[in-house]
């Protein structure tokens, strides 16, 4: 106490300080010079812990403990005094360019029901719905309104029986005509797969009038590749705004789950598809058979390619 009262004030002295606290000067130097004593010892456990950090990372106080043999709490204390907290459970921060990102389309649903009259200005359609699934529940759903509005992407894991593997399928979609706008097929499940069917989306809607970056929402959800650095970065040099689902709800990306869902009852369960070169050979034919044949029952069972001269042939009307 005399230690912060002489912090506040520091005209005060030392004597006149103890002599108001009613304690003896030779308490306070004792318990200064304890202090000094206490703070070396701590530097000295601190820095055994840092060697020990240098080989085993991602040890926490208890190991820390037994090895040194020190006592628990007082390396706890140590930890909190230095702020120091072991590599393996530091928080990282939000990596620039990635990391999680809002739920854009929760946002735009909940401000067209707060406010009906945005409804009015025709940049979404608002649907009422209901999740599939155990347990079903009411969800509010918006759809886009034109192509390059709104693009969904996810990945689709797949076995392999011959090689003993497993391989991740990542695909990329728009929402407005259901196209299918980039894939990639990876043994890894990680941003660069994810950023290569990005890149391969990018390369064929630049071809396209229509396509404005600035104007597009990229919706997935929250899987570790899609919170890559290099990933969040790609879209952010576009301009294009990225928007994740919540956590376990997939129900919020319904889009490229009934995309999936087409992809492996109408193709991959129809085809015994044994080595990864095949897989890729299948999906390219998919691709286009997709885009160019595929009659969806969402968009009036027209083709996705259709839907989108459809869509030409209203603007030029």
């Amino acid at each position: 106490m005399a230690k912060d009262y002489l912090k506040l004030n520091r005209t005060l002295t030392i004597r006149l300080v103890c002599k108001t606290l009613n304690l003896a000067r030779s308490s306070y130097y004792a318990a200064k010079k304890a202090k000094k004593r206490k703070d070396r010892l701590d530097n000295q456990v601190y820095q055994q812990i840092e060697k020990v950090w240098k080989t085993f990372p991602g040890w926490g106080y208890r190991k820390l403990a037994s090895r040194l043999k020190v006592n628990g709490k007082r390396i706890l204390r140590i930890l909190r005094k230095y702020q120091a907290i072991s590599p393996k459970r530091k928080k990282p921060g939000k990596p620039r360019g990635g990391g999680k990102y809002l739920n854009l389309l929760k946002k735009i649903a909940r401000d067209l029901i707060a406010c009906p009259e945005k409804q009015k200005r025709g940049n979404w359609i608002l649907k009422n719905g209901t999740s599939k699934g155990k347990k079903s529940k009411h969800v509010w759903l918006i759809e886009p309104v034109r192509p390059y509005q709104l693009w969904a992407g996810d990945w689709k894991e797949l076995k392999v029986p011959l090689l003993g593997v497993t391989i991740y399928i990542f695909f990329i979609i728009d929402c407005y005509t259901r196209k299918a706008m980039g894939w990639k097929v990876s043994l890894v499940k990680d941003g660069k797969a994810a950023l290569a069917a990005s890149r391969m989306a990018i390369a064929r809607a630049e071809k396209d009038p229509l396509f404005d970056p600035k104007s597009l929402i990229m919706h997935t959800d929250q899987g570790s590749a899609y919170k890559d650095e290099e990933y969040g970065k790609y879209w952010k040099k576009l301009g294009v705004h990225p928007s994740m689902a919540d956590r376990g709800k997939p129900y919020q990306n319904p889009y490229i789950e009934a995309f999936f869902s087409i992809l492996v009852r109408f193709w991959l369960k129809q085809h015994e598809l044994l080595t990864i070169a095949e897989i890729k050979q299948s999906l390219k034919k998919f691709f286009k058979l997709y885009n160019n044949e595929w009659l969806h029952g969402e968009i009036g069972f027209i083709t996705p390619n259709q839907r989108l001269e459809q869509y030409r042939s209203y603007l030029k009307n």
